[in-house]
């Protein structure tokens, strides 16, 4: 730091595991970020079109979030999902004991919610259902089309149909079934997510929006309340993202580069993780045509204001783009589908087969939900890297407790840690040996740490050593972060 230069302002790390995804909290590093994928859970896909309306006439059979929503109940246990009933049709609600088994108990159908209009059909396209953290039930937002009711099923596939009328609807419900309408958003695109960032205590909408020439695009919306944050003029939304040469895979069909097709958000622990969706095509009209699925890869991304990104080099889930697999492509996230759950960290997405018992093949056909697995935070790990030496200390961090916690990996290496405070000149030091296997190894600290304090943390990784995330924390080794629907756990 230079002669006269400010210290600089020490990061609050009371809240959650810190992740190492980015460089947030590191003020210095020679170490090597190596990314992880998830793996498929066997059973997949875990929900799949079995009602009549779920299977849509045989024409485009589907039962996924689309993006909906998912949530689990620490407290009762439950889990609960809900969903796209039948392309384009009706939003369905099951329950689960274990996040796995979807199908032993019947769904719901929600209710509160039109179906027609005027004498007109709306049909739901995206929706995303969110918990209020604040207010307490739920929050929805439903992109709707208002069609004529000369409009039949046979209709539904065709892409270019004629609307009378497209846009967002909010809606309340105090228990996720029974809801309530509280008027239009502001003007969005299908597609259009939102999420709630406990971190700012904003409601935030990710919209679809068009970039002319380069397609699909986002724009982004804010406030602290959600009647506010819901209703906002063309003028008030930011631009946010674009084509930006994220996809490392090539463009497909007549698509011409990759496109932003959204962004889904939750909050993990002590940060925002933010789902890239990345288009590679090919376009409607091609895969109309040819009865193919799109092609959308899925890019991990972390945040600490809901609006700037870091982002992943590789795709976190990628379209299989093997023909009538479940997840040949389409694939979605799944509002709020990122979760710690034990030992595991499970992400639950959306993918399309593309197999249409009535039509042979459809673009938006054979739609079901998977879920794909990982370590505890293990998004990605620091390493020594070939040098098989490495070191990162943090910037200033404020924080709470008696003992550090890493989730690490030593294997045949080591790691040594230095816990320095910032202002009180103590030190602690710690060296984990070889065969450590924890997501959430205790280390005590000197009595001097036993309260409030601003401390740097160094970590000196040995030979094929990995730390996925750290705290500081109480014995219980409970980070108390934030949950995918915002409330701290």
């Amino acid at each position: 730091m230079r002669a006269g230069a400010p210290a600089p302002v020490p990061l609050d790390a009371t809240i959650g595991r810190q992740l190492l995804l980015d460089d947030h909290v590191l003020a210095e590093s020679t170490l090597v970020r190596e990314w992880a994928v998830p793996a498929p859970h066997p059973l997949n896909p875990l929900l799949r079109p079995e009602t009549r309306r779920d299977l849509n006439g045989g024409r485009c059979p589907v039962a996924a979030p689309f993006d909906d929503g998912i949530m689990h109940d620490p407290g009762t246990g439950e889990w609960r999902v809900w969903y796209m009933s039948g392309w384009f049709d009706r939003t369905a609600t099951r329950t689960s004991p274990d996040g796995i088994d979807w199908h032993s108990s019947p769904p719901e159908e929600l209710t509160g919610i039109d179906h027609e209009r005027n004498g007109h059909i709306l049909q739901r396209d995206g929706t995303s259902i969110c918990r209020d953290p604040v207010g307490g039930g739920y929050r929805m937002l439903r992109w709707v089309r208002e069609r004529t009711a000369s409009f039949a099923p046979d209709d539904l596939p065709a892409h270019g149909t004629p609307v009378l009328w497209e846009g967002g609807e909010t809606y309340s419900s105090p228990d996720g079934r029974a809801w309530r309408s509280e008027g239009l958003s502001g003007p969005c695109g299908d597609n259009t997510t939102f999420f709630y960032d406990p971190f700012r205590g904003h409601w935030v909408f990710s919209l679809r929006t068009h970039l002319g020439p380069f397609g699909r695009g986002r724009g982004w919306h804010s406030g602290p309340g959600f009647p506010a944050a819901s209703s906002w003029e063309a003028r008030d939304v930011l631009p946010w993202v674009g084509s930006h040469g994220l996809a490392t895979g090539p463009a497909v069909g007549d698509l011409p580069a990759s496109q932003i097709y959204k962004v889904s958000c939750m909050a993990y622990e002590s940060a925002l993780l933010g789902v890239f969706a990345v288009y590679r095509g090919p376009s409607n009209d091609y895969a109309e045509a040819h009865g193919t699925v799109k092609v959308i890869d899925l890019y991990l991304g972390i945040s600490r204001d809901g609006y700037h990104f870091t982002v992943a080099p590789e795709p976190l889930l990628s379209s299989s783009v093997q023909p009538g697999a479940w997840d040949a492509g389409y694939l979605h996230m799944v509002n709020g589908g990122i979760l710690p759950v034990g030992e595991d960290t499970r992400v639950y997405y959306t993918g399309f087969s593309g197999i249409s018992p009535e039509l042979g093949h459809h673009m938006y056909a054979g739609g079901s939900m998977g879920l794909a697995t990982l370590r505890r935070d293990g998004f990605c790990s620091l390493t020594p890297g070939p040098s098989g030496q490495g070191r990162a200390k943090t910037r200033p961090l404020n924080v709470e407790g008696s003992h550090l916690y890493i989730n690490a990996v030593t294997a045949s290496g080591s790691i040594t840690i230095h816990v320095g405070g910032v202002t009180s000149g103590h030190a602690s030091s710690h060296t984990v040996p070889a065969g450590i296997d924890c997501t959430r190894l205790a280390i005590p600290l000197t009595e001097q740490f036993h309260r409030n304090q601003t401390v740097q943390v160094e970590f000196h990784l040995k030979g094929d050593a990995r730390l996925f995330s750290f705290w500081i924390g109480d014995p219980d080794g409970q980070s108390r972060g934030y949950s995918a629907s915002g409330q701290l756990l």
